[in-house]
């Protein structure tokens, strides 16, 4: 009877799968849907990011006159960047050009003159006869220009006195041309030079023909601008005259006129309506195809990542609809903000891109979908808001903006990465205000913007931290229920003990409570060690038996009468029970609308194991019975969080069952059970390695350990000893004898002990 209905179930099964697997015209008509959404956010995407590159403008062009009156929308400080440019110039062209000495003429004459002392010596040390040595010299600069008693006189000087004068000339030709007070810059300046040098010869103590020699060549050679000018320290200083020209300012005031109709748009008209945004720069056109293109390339990556790193996304697409949702209502708002003018000042209005939501996307998409998918929709986000803020790239606005996203949002993901309890969502959203605090003050120093720019920017910096954790906060439970997801905080309300289906367990079957509360425990620390969901864990040990509340007394765990129930009834019949508190668990957990991570748990926590008390009993009436009825209907554990509640439910009932817990039996045992449950296959479909099971296995006989400890016995006191106690408890009378026997005397009669 057991094997047929077993098999009829299995048809069933197959029947219903059969029906809604998606073949022929549904597959069809679900890629079709599928392709019409993408679409549809593709579209959303790029019409809310290049909406700034359709704000009615005018077309217009310097020099051409005015169509109509045009006036100022608002009162804004204008910069007059026409004469700006030019009185810049006109400031840079003013600073005179630095000189610094030529070293490449420097050198020339420096070595010229030790050329032509070293031609005196040779010829003074020289063989010849001095009408050979004159005739030589003459031949040569700057002895040509000298007479001949002046070259005689020359030859006849000592080497000492030659030295000197080379020093001395070179000191002064030198030291004079490379001076910039007193070298040449051009070439009108090179008779004032040499005259300089000149009078400098005749100051020192010399022979009239060395000063005669060094004149000479002064005047022979001396014929090159010595000085040169300094293109790096020039251009220093203009650059600092520029700088100090500050451009002149016109307030304009609500619908002050700008320019009126026929009159021409000068250049400074041109800037002031352009200062205002009022011009039309080019076609809209190309570059709101240019932000299709990245929107496009934005969700082929996005896409891309969920196939190659989380393809359940792709199985379960209407959670990429939530990603997307949730990335056009982010982009929604912060266009909305992003048309908040809160000043004059253009660099204050770039601050309201700090009120982009960001953070409250991320931190849904990480509490929702996890991290992983939350970075790259992060890093999307931050490339749109910026585009978004800037769509023409005009100015510093759109990397602000992009900026801002961008932190904001990486700093969600990990301030909600281990989330506790829902209060941490106050918490991370303060954490994101400290950090957009921290990027004000950074954008601050970087463009020295001043203290207005900070306390502004830090204000909204504090906003938009509140605001995403209230956005999360009051969002979350919509977007739960709406998309069928279960997050973390979902998770800890299911585990509060109030909660409906626990505290009926645990006034109905108080044995499964506590069994499930310790299963619960075992998995938790094992989870936290393999890189499991501990979250998950224990709040899926805690439900996982609650179909045990259909029938509690069939099960040991709540049996505290010494009566068993399965004493009277056959194995086959018993198997039954206990395989059936599995569907009835299944069937509890979607009346109560627990959620499907949940309800996995409770149809995988016993996997397609064999009840083997009850058919090695019924083997034993029967050895022909097949063991196929004795086998749990459900599907081996699909994850790891799944296996973990299945281990730590069958190692905390067989340690609870052991006699004589140690922490050698109990570590003994948990491998042992471990090592069972994998040979029988039931881990085959869960990604955990021999590692994880090493590591779960040790956690397991943690717990345990400090569970099932060894107790000490305490000994009995003595019956006289226990007597006397007792006397002085009921504050009884006691007499002690001369031997030193203790007598009591009793209330009740007049006897004695």
């Amino acid at each position: 009877m057991r094997t047929n209905s077993l098999v009829r179930m299995m048809e069933l099964d197959k029947n219903i799968t059969h029906m809604f697997t998606p073949t022929g015209p549904y597959k069809n008509f679900k890629l079709v849907f599928k392709v019409l959404v993408f679409l549809l956010f593709f579209l959303l995407f790029t019409l809310i990011i290049s909406s700034g590159l359709f704000v009615s403008k005018l077309n217009l062009e310097k020099g051409q006159p005015s169509p109509v009156l045009i006036t100022a929308p608002y009162d804004k400080s204008v910069e007059d960047l026409t004469s700006y440019s030019e009185q810049q110039e006109q400031a840079a062209n003013a600073v005179a050009p630095v000189y610094t000495a030529d070293q490449t003429e420097i050198s020339i004459l420096s070595n010229k003159l030790d050329q032509t002392f070293q031609l005196l010596e040779h010829y003074k040390s020289s063989e010849l006869d001095l009408t050979d040595k004159l005739a030589e010299l003459k031949d040569s600069e700057p002895f040509v220009a000298l007479p001949d008693e002046v070259l005689t006189n020359l030859l006849q000087l000592t080497d000492n006195e030659l030295e000197q004068a080379n020093q001395i000339s070179s000191r002064i030709i030198i030291g004079i041309a490379g001076d910039p007070t007193s070298g040449a810059k051009e070439e009108k300046e090179l008779a004032a030079l040499k005259e300089g040098m000149k009078e400098q010869v005749e100051k020192y103590n010399m022979d009239d023909s060395l000063k005669s020699l060094v004149k000479a060549f002064i005047e022979t050679n001396v014929n090159t601008p010595t000085l040169a000018v300094d293109e790096e320290e020039t251009k220093k200083l203009k650059d600092i005259a520029s700088s100090r020209v500050k451009p002149q300012v016109h307030e304009y005031r609500k619908n002050e006129k700008i320019v009126g109709p026929g009159e021409i748009v000068d250049e400074q008209i041109y800037s002031v309506l352009e200062a205002y945004g009022l011009i039309q720069m080019h076609s809209p056109w190309k570059p709101a195809a240019g932000i299709a293109i990245q929107v496009l390339v934005a969700m082929i990556i996005l896409i891309s990542f969920f196939y190659f790193t989380a393809p359940e996304i792709l199985e379960k697409w209407h959670r990429l609809v939530l990603v997307g949702l949730i990335m056009v209502i982010t982009l929604a708002i912060g266009k909305a903000f992003l048309a908040i003018r809160i000043s004059d000042s253009t660099d204050l209005n770039n601050l309201t891109a700090i009120l982009i939501p960001a953070a409250w996307a991320t931190m849904t998409v990480t509490i929702l979908l996890g991290s992983r998918i939350a970075i790259v929709v992060g890093i999307i986000l931050g490339i749109f808001a910026g585009t978004m803020a800037d769509p023409a790239s005009t100015g510093t606005s759109g990397s602000m903006a992009g900026l801002f996203a961008l932190f904001s949002g990486l700093v969600g993901i990990q301030s909600v990465a281990r989330l506790d309890q829902r209060s941490d969502l106050a918490r991370a959203g303060l954490i994101v205000a400290v950090v957009n605090i921290a990027l004000v003050s950074a954008i601050t120093l970087i463009l020295d913007l001043g203290p207005t720019f900070w306390l502004v920017g830090c204000g909204l910096a504090l906003a938009n931290g509140f605001l995403c954790s209230v956005l999360t906060m009051g969002t979350l439970p919509w977007l739960e229920s709406g998309f069928n997801i279960t997050s973390a905080v979902r998770l800890l309300e299911l585990s509060n003990p109030n909660a409906p289906l626990l505290k009926e367990l645990l006034m109905e079957a108080p044995g499964t409570y506590h069994h499930s509360v310790l299963v619960g425990n075992l998995a938790e620390t094992a989870a936290e060690e393999i890189k499991a969901d501990p979250v998950l864990v224990r709040v899926g040990a805690l439900y996982h038996d609650i179909g045990k509340l259909k029938r509690p007394y069939f099960f040991i765990e709540n049996q505290f009468a010494k009566d068993n129930p399965h004493d009277k009834i056959a194995p086959t019949l018993s198997s039954l029970i206990l395989i059936s508190h599995v569907k009835d668990g299944l069937e509890l957990a979607r009346e109560h609308k627990l959620p499907e991570s949940i309800q996995d748990i409770i149809a995988q926590h016993h996997g397609n194991s064999l009840v083997t008390y009850f058919y090695h009993k019924a083997k034993e009436e029967n050895p022909d019975i097949p063991e196929e009825a004795f086998h749990y209907d459900g599907l081996r554990p699909q994850s790891k969080e799944a296996a973990l509640v299945l281990l730590a439910d069958n190692v905390e009932a067989a340690v609870r069952s052991q006699k004589e817990n140690t922490p050698g039996k109990i570590e003994g045992l948990v491998r042992k059970i471990i090592k069972e449950k994998l040979d029988e296959g039931l881990l085959d479909q869960c990604d955990l390695t021999f590692r994880d099971l090493d590591k779960i296995s040790t956690a397991f006989v943690k717990v345990l350990s400090g569970i099932f400890h060894t107790r000490v016995e305490y000994p009995e006191l003595p019956s006289k000893l226990k007597a006397v106690a007792e006397a002085i408890t009921q504050e009884q009378e006691i007499e002690t004898t001369e031997d030193g026997q203790i007598v009591i005397e009793l209330e009740d009669n007049n006897n004695k002990e």
